[in-house]
């Protein structure tokens, strides 16, 4: 049987982020489109009520038995069923010790711009800098990704399964969330030009329909259980447009940091940290909900993650990620930006509707009428086949 190749071509809307030596933006890593790509995979199986592994916990990630895979085949069980035994859903299609990845994965082309931020406070520069220009703290010669990327999956076999839950993928990540790392950022915004079914519901909810089949027929195994705040059951989308003057504050040539050549851009406007986290005047959703409503530091933890308060040392295993990423907002058509905040709601102080009213609230206090919601979307929208509202 034939190798299926299937190309997927994406516009960048704001830079992609792939972390190599040191977090280092140095070249598209194909690991860090395929992580990203199961990272969401799993969410969605979850969502769906279905079993997905931890690969990264040593504990609950699958190695496929081989001995005892082979035993089932030639018990007489088919190799898809003595699979389904011991694999869950996201390894049969990304693989684990023992079973390969369903499909081989190439960046075709993938073109580069300088990385730069925008900020609307002066103290946030050398953070930034820190961060993302290491020891240094120089990123004025660092890149990030950017422009039309072309990537090629050579698919084990003709399957049309592996090829429907690829688009349901992209579908997913360019409608509702990001692609590659760091989307707390702002990073990893895309918009699919090929396939054009891609961008159809209907691959959306197609996808869904066959990978929920199989998990309710109980095709796969379960393994231990994994404490993780990712599912789609609990996620929450939601896209605004701004008003150029609203941004006014980041369209300065003091709030640029970063190469000279990137000082004019206007694209996009990477001031995801002053919107999420904190900046001047009444930019930053941890400081309002700290400061306006009056959240507990545990509190505001769980939804935009771990830091360091007055003074206070963290351990890695301290430290966690925001479950609510702010993209950076990129320009339309029309001349207005397009924001994305995308999420999940942690369970013990959040219902999903609620974090959508909360998102709601804030954009309501920073950006007073110079914005308009376009979509709103729970996870168990799409799980129920609905998608986004407008």
């Amino acid at each position: 049987m034939k190798d299926n190749i299937f190309e997927v071509k994406i516009k960048t809307l704001t830079p992609i982020w792939t972390g190599g030596v040191e977090s280092k933006c140095n070249r598209l890593h194909e690991t860090g489109i395929i992580g990203s790509l199961r990272w969401w995979y799993e969410a969605i199986v979850r969502g769906l009520d279905g079993y997905a592994c931890d690969p990264t916990d040593e504990n609950s990630r699958y190695k496929l038995d081989q001995d005892k895979f082979k035993r089932a085949v030639k018990s007489g069980k088919s190799v898809q069923e003595a699979l389904n035994e011991r694999v869950c859903p996201v390894c049969q299609l990304f693989g684990c010790g023992g079973w390969k990845r369903r499909f081989q994965f190439r960046i075709e082309d993938a073109p580069t711009t300088p990385l730069h931020f925008r900020t609307s406070d002066n103290t946030n520069k050398n953070w930034l800098k820190r961060v993302f220009g290491g020891e240094s703290q120089n990123i004025n010669n660092l890149k990030v990704f950017y422009g039309d990327i072309a990537f090629k999956f050579i698919i084990r076999g003709d399957d049309d399964y592996i090829r429907s839950q690829l688009i349901m993928l992209f579908n997913f990540i360019s409608k509702y969330g990001g692609l590659g790392a760091k989307l707390q950022h702002g990073f990893g915004q895309i918009r699919v030009l090929e396939p054009e079914s891609a961008n159809d519901d209907t691959a959306l909810k197609k996808g869904l329909k066959e990978l929920g089949n199989k998990i309710q027929a109980n095709e796969f195994s379960e393994g231990e259980k994994v404490n993780t705040p990712y599912s789609l059951e609990i996620f929450v989308s939601l896209d605004y447009d701004l008003k150029p003057s609203s941004l006014k504050k980041f369209m300065q040539n003091d709030s640029h940091i970063g190469n000279d050549a990137k000082t004019k851009e206007n694209s996009y406007i990477p001031c995801a940290f002053d919107l999420r986290y904190k900046g001047s005047g009444k930019f930053g959703m941890r400081k309002w909900l700290e400061d306006i409503k009056n959240w507990e530091h545990k509190e505001i933890n769980m939804l935009m993650g771990v830091s360091e308060k007055r003074g206070e040392k963290l351990t890695d295993e301290d430290r966690a990620s925001s479950r609510l990423c702010f993209g950076m907002p990129y320009k339309l058509g029309n001349g207005n930006y397009r924001l994305r905040i995308f999420g999940f709601a942690p369970p013990d102080i959040l219902k999903p509707n609620d974090l959508k009213a909360l998102c709601e609230e804030y954009m309501n206090y920073v950006f007073d009428k110079e914005y308009k919601l376009i979509y709103e979307t729970l996870g168990t929208d799409i799980i129920n086949g609905k998608g986004g509202t407008q």
